[in-house]
């Protein structure tokens, strides 16, 4: 429960850095409210005081002393708009490299996106928090003293604005009970909508291929239908209630100016107080109004607050790690386990190996048998559930990310390029010298491929490497995990994509990094390759069932696999 709350008060916490800022706009916003009482005030003077007595002198120095008042309420406006703004860059500036991280990291382990949803929730929040939206919460303290002010000019009118008050924030309570199941609802559906939208706009070009698109677009329709019907529901109740607050708004606004009218005829109040009565009363109640104009952003920077803590719970901020270097580049494994809560079965349960440094071991086995999850776990992209990893006689819990990842290359089934030019690519999207980028496209072949392109590693890429073929694009991510000499290579199906001249070309990169001491894992179902390798797993199940040279693990799998495959069919 403490780490619960630890956890929870980070988005707070980054809040209540901002409370400075909070504190000089409610200053502001109290200077402003005072100002406003201007107008009300020179109304009274003009009726009970220049038009009696019909002095020109007093009538512009009332009107010169307005405009100072009005001027300086619209400046001191505009400043509390700046301050907040600022506030709001300051938040984000905070928050939104610790969001983005934490999604990184989410995806990474659940093995999928978990999209930019949660990136839009923050602005969401921030954009309510630190806009007009706000408006209201920094006016609402002020309703209490209008009220005072109006029950010191006739209990009356006190009386009436009060009451008429209180129905106005009660519907307002309304509208909020009425209208929230249907927008969390609406908001639920909405981000599965968007979701899957990402999902298919990915992988357009299989549902265009495989006649997909009607039956896809049926289902994407049902929960943008359902996400509708919420959204109105809660627009039906909405206009109900907001047409009852307008109703009682007017009927509010004509009984105050009855109300006045009555005890000006009963010589209790001057002709004047009663419109400057009816101003004040309508500036005591603008933080209703804009409260119940506002309370969708309400409801969903509420929504994104909780969703976002919520994020920031599940993973937790990145301790400071001191860097120790590694005494060498070799692999070790102990009793490792991986499992995921979606999964009542563990992928990788109890597997230990021992991998030395500058040697090539080669992963094999079925389908499903937890290959690639293994091979993310050997490059850190996800944390093991049970069990010790080490790389260089250091824990991967031990290692800081970033410097264990400049020594790591990694080739994934999906290549996951990104939008961007060809040398960012290699890059990393880092400041690497160009020399090192054109060692690493050559070292994966293709450097000459790239002289072709119209503006050579200048040229811009889509996303995914759109624009490229599978082949040049597993090439182009050979590239990319070759950049700079890595201590460790993990590559996961590198040839899938790949001709005879291109896995040529692979395996002779490949032997020229072992030959310079680089660590390698392949992961492959083709055996081309794993002519090179030193030592070979064979893992069927989750498990690990031998490690051992490739004539031996060759052995096992016709001994043992084979028959009861055979006995299978």
């Amino acid at each position: 429960m403490a780490a619960e709350n630890k956890t929870n008060n980070e988005l707070s916490q980054a809040v209540r850095s901002q409370l400075p800022h909070f504190a000089v706009a409610g200053v502001f916003s109290g200077v402003i409210n005072l100002l406003y009482l201007s107008s009300p005030l020179y109304l009274m003077q003009i009726y009970n005081r220049v038009l009696v007595s019909e002095n020109v002198t007093t009538l512009i120095l009332l009107t010169l002393i307005l405009v100072c008042a009005l001027l300086t309420m619209g400046a001191l406006d505009a400043l509390r708009a700046q301050l907040l703004v600022r506030a709001g860059m300051r938040l984000d500036r905070s928050l939104a490299g610790r969001v983005f991280d934490a999604l990184v990291r989410k995806s990474a382990r659940l093995g999928f996106s978990k999209g930019s949803q949660t990136l839009r929730q923050l602005d969401q929040f921030r954009t309510f928090i630190t806009g007009p939206g706000i408006y209201f919460a920094f006016d609402l303290p002020w309703i209490p003293l209008y009220l005072l002010l109006l029950f010191f000019i006739h209990p009356v009118l006190g009386v009436v604005s009060t009451v008429g008050a209180v129905i106005l924030l009660l519907l307002a309570l309304v509208n909020e009970r009425t209208t929230r199941p249907s927008l969390r609802v609406a908001e639920t559906e909405g981000n599965r909508a968007y979701a899957f939208s990402e999902n298919i706009l990915r992988h357009s070009d299989v549902v265009v291929a495989m006649g997909m698109q009607p039956a896809i677009e049926g289902h994407w329709q049902r929960s943008r239908d359902t996400m509708l019907a919420s959204q109105g529901m809660a627009s039906d109740r909405n206009a109900v209630v907001s047409s009852g607050i307008r109703f009682a708004r007017l009927l509010l606004q004509a009984l105050m100016l009855g109300a006045g009218a009555w005890l000006a005829i009963g010589q209790y109040i001057q002709p004047a107080t009663i419109f400057a009565a009816s101003i004040i009363m309508g500036r005591a109640l603008v933080p209703v109004e804009q409260g119940v104009a506002t309370w969708k952003q309400f409801t969903e920077a509420r929504t994104a607050y909780r969703e976002v803590s919520k994020l920031l719970d599940e993973v937790p901020g990145r301790e400071d790690k001191t860097i120790v270097p590694a005494n060498q580049n070799g692999l070790t494994a102990e009793r490792v386990s991986f499992a995921i809560p979606t999964r009542p079965e563990p992928i990788l349960r109890d597997i230990s190996f021992a991998i030395k440094p500058g040697e090539a071991v080669g992963i094999v086995g079925p389908s499903g048998s937890g290959k690639s999850t293994l091979a993310r776990l050997l490059i850190g992209a996800i944390p093991t559930t049970a069990g010790t990893l080490s790389f260089g006689d250091l824990s991967y819990r031990s290692w800081d990310p970033t410097v264990f990842g400049r020594q790591i290359g990694y080739l994934p089934q999906d290549v996951g390029l990104f939008a961007g030019t060809v040398r960012e690519n290699i890059a990393r999207f880092g400041d690497a010298e160009i020399e090192d980028i054109v060692i690493a496209a050559k070292k994966a072949g293709i450097h000459d491929m790239i002289l072709g392109l119209p503006k050579q590693y200048d040229t811009e890429l889509g996303p995914e490497g759109v624009g490229l073929s599978g082949g040049q694009r597993q090439r182009l991510g050979l590239a990319r995990a070759l950049l700079g000499q890595p201590a460790l290579l993990v590559l996961d199906e590198p040839n899938a994509n790949l001709d005879t001249a291109g896995e040529t070309g692979l395996r002779h990169a490949l032997e020229a990094l072992k030959a310079a001491g680089t660590t390698i894992v392949l992961v492959t179902h083709r055996t081309t390759v794993l002519e090179m390798v030193d030592r070979m797993m064979f893992v069927r199940n989750g498990r690990l069932e031998v490690f051992a040279k490739p004539d031996d693990v060759y052995r096992h799998i016709k001994e043992n696999v084979v028959p009861e495959m055979q006995a299978a069919e």
